[in-house]
């Protein structure tokens, strides 16, 4: 089974992603370490989140993005469930894990069209608060995270007996985005929504619908495209 959709680069992308990580790092450290306190006490925006060196963050969400099987099905709009935790390592700057699980249902039968797919991803994350105001704020976030996958989907035509295959494997997901975050209980609390831009690669296998592995049918592909949460997050 040959798939026949672009790739994009991997090796372009993964410097892409290394290379932000770097330059977020060391630009925030860089400021932390050579801003004159004195001037700084002067030009900083007072806020109460919790958000300096020592705090703690945990939070949650649920959002959506758009979703192609490796066979290059369009399946529709995933709805994604979302847990994150970080630590600030320094003020405003946290490094932290995400977990991250998508489902994504497209059916039509009557079409020939059926598509199920699901998958858990997990990894690191890194994020910087940009106080705007008192209240509210601008968060950059990159993250790579990976986990299995999987996608049930139909291959007969449509008025035919049904038959499905499925598609098992694992994900490789780089992120970068950025949203408004606000504070919505007094140093307690904030919710927001970030915007990303995701590359996910997929190394995938077919089975049949009894679970026995198709020969020679290894896919291994690379699609980018947008992504939206909101989430809720309690600083301790």
């Amino acid at each position: 089974m040959k798939n026949t959709r672009k790739r994009f680069p991997a090796k372009g992308l993964s410097l892409l992603f290394i290379t932000a990580v770097c330059w977020l790092s060391t630009i925030t450290v860089s400021l932390a370490q050579n801003v004159d306190p004195a001037q700084s006490m002067k030009k900083r925006i007072p806020y109460t989140l919790k958000i300096n060196k020592g705090s703690w963050w945990v939070g949650g969400g649920l959002g959506i993005t758009g979703s192609v099987t490796p066979m290059g099905q369009y399946i529709g709009t995933a709805a994604q469930l979302s847990a994150k935790a970080g630590y600030h390592v320094i003020d405003k700057l946290s490094v932290g894990l995400s977990v991250t699980g998508a489902l994504s249902i497209a059916s039509k039968k009557s079409a020939g069209v059926y598509n199920r797919g699901l998958n858990v991803l997990m990894g690191p994350i890194v994020q910087y608060m940009i106080p705007v105001s008192r209240s509210i704020f601008l968060q950059p976030i990159i993250g790579a995270t990976w986990g299995p996958m999987g996608i049930k989907s139909m291959v007969s035509p449509a008025g035919a007996e049904e038959q499905y295959v499925k598609i098992k494997g694992h994900a490789f997901c780089e992120l970068a985005g950025i949203g408004p975050f606000f504070e919505v209980i007094p140093g307690k609390a904030s919710f927001g929504a970030q915007f990303f831009v995701t590359s996910i690669q997929q190394t995938t296998n077919v089975y049949t619908d009894g679970g026995e592995k198709v020969p020679g049918t290894q896919i291994k592909d690379r699609k980018t495209g947008p992504a939206m949460i909101m989430e809720f997050r309690l600083h301790l």
